[in-house]
């Protein structure tokens, strides 16, 4: 089992946090815990973060189901196969905080 936090204050994309896309069935929980008021969105990205010239910038980025513009702290399960996971604060510069534990072998 992987877990893993990050964190992104202010607006914009945090830093990525990536993914084991090989995991057979493919399980992640995650927990966003807004630690000063923002509205956000916790996105993944089917894009390879290992690939030459990769730019999460510039990566596809879908918001997990019920994790879209969102302002407190929530909860989700992620079973869509994906390769990097990130928060996108959207509005208010504030923090939030995202646990990410994905089941795999031991």
């Amino acid at each position: 089992m992987q877990y893993k936090t990050i964190s992104q204050t202010d607006q914009g994309r945090s830093a990525i946090l990536v993914v084991d896309d090989f995991q057979a069935p493919f399980d992640i929980g995650i927990s966003a815990k807004v630690v000063a008021a923002a509205t956000f969105n916790i996105e993944y990205s089917m894009d390879d973060p290992f690939a030459v010239g990769y730019s999460a910038a510039s990566a596809t980025w879908h918001a997990v189901p019920d994790m879209s513009a969102i302002s407190a702290t929530t909860g989700a399960g992620l079973t869509i196969p994906c390769r990097a996971i990130s928060i996108d604060i959207t509005s208010v510069n504030g923090e939030v905080e995202i646990k990410v534990v994905q089941a795999g072998p031991v």
